[in-house]
């Protein structure tokens, strides 16, 4: 299984939205082939094992796969029948798929045809898709709050001016998280003053994060990066409605409305965007602290204080303190900085 979880990392981004899935093809105490699923509406980790050995040799194998066959036809024919009509004597799976199409049907469809179904799971299992399973598990997507900082936890010197912050590791591994997820949210404040595009820059990915921020008004959205770079999605979360709302470009969506934490999380279920990465400003992280729902938070330690009046990285005077409790921190060095990792207690 250990294997098979290698495999299945080789996927990564492009199997959104799809689950990573790694299979290994066994017989006679020898493994015979290797598959995992490459890219979303591409051939499935079961499918791509099986492709590699001829008939003869899937007879009587065993297949390690790190999740449940799917047993619907959609993009794909559907992997239990797939791996019955090859003979496959014993499958062992990972997990069961909590996604209600499949959710213990696949398996339900092998032994129905007499093939053997073992389960072998753990952490390496369950971190292989996280935000995938919390998604389907919970209805609402996995939320990280993510914030680069001083040791003292600012994040800017001064309001309404950038102050860049994490050096290059730093950077490289916050776009390494941003394509893990599959929405990115801003504050206004934020889009004001970074100005940022909120893209992945290490590589092309397929289905790029989408792009949303909370405004007042779309209007002062009018030419920043966000909406003139048509490399992905961008969702302006406006509370009220504005002049500028129908002109901008077919990629850029405006939608009016309440947005509190609770709503843009529903927003993103209704989407199928399972992942959604809060980036700041202070407000917003704040309201996301206040709300309870956040999963995770990753920070990046610059080895700097700043003191006085330097903005904090969560800080809302209008919001009441609120504490919630995390598992014990990961430390990571990368170069002069610091990232800290920490999961929600009780979700990890």
């Amino acid at each position: 299984m250990q294997l098979a979880v290698q495999q299945a990392l080789r996927g990564g981004p492009a199997t959104y939205q799809n689950p990573q899935v790694g299979a290994v093809l066994v017989k006679g105490g020898r493994v015979i082939s290797q598959g995992y699923h490459h890219r979303f509406g591409g051939n499935h980790a079961e499918v791509d094992c099986l492709t590699k050995v001829s008939p003869q040799q899937a007879v009587g194998a065993t297949l390690y796969v790190t999740l449940e066959p799917c047993c619907h036809v959609g993009k794909t024919p559907a992997c239990s029948q797939r791996i019955i009509q090859a003979g496959i004597k014993h499958v062992v799976i990972g997990q069961l798929d909590p996604h209600k199409i499949v959710a213990g049907k696949g398996r339900d469809d092998l032994l129905a045809y007499g093939v053997e179904v073992t389960q072998e799971s753990g952490a390496a299992i369950e971190n292989l898709n996280r935000h995938y399973n919390w998604f389907y598990r919970h209805q609402r997507p996995w939320i990280t709050l993510k914030t680069a900082q001083t040791l003292d936890g600012k994040i800017n010197d001064q309001v309404g001016k950038r102050s860049r912050l994490s050096q290059e590791a730093a950077q490289r591994d916050s776009q390494q998280l941003r394509s893990h997820h599959h929405a990115i949210l801003v504050g206004e404040r934020t889009l004001t003053t970074d100005d940022p595009q909120l893209t992945v820059r290490l590589r092309a990915l397929a289905h790029p994060p989408v792009r949303l921020v909370t405004v007042n008004r779309s209007a002062v959205a009018v030419g920043k990066q966000i909406v003139t770079d048509p490399s992905a999605e961008t969702w302006l979360l406006a509370r009220q409605a504005d002049a500028a709302d129908s002109s901008f470009a077919a990629n850029v969506h405006v939608v009016v409305g309440d947005w509190t934490p609770a709503a843009i999380a529903d927003l993103c279920a209704q989407h199928g965007w399972q992942s959604l990465l809060v980036e700041g400003g202070s407000h917003l992280q704040a309201q996301f602290v206040a709300s309870g729902l956040v999963e995770a938070w990753v920070s990046y330690i610059s080895p700097q204080l700043w003191g006085g009046t330097a903005l904090p990285a969560v800080a809302d005077s209008k919001l009441a303190p609120t504490s919630l409790q995390f598992e014990p921190v990961t430390v990571t060095q990368l170069g002069a900085d610091l990232r800290l990792v920490a999961y929600r207690t009780g979700v990890a």
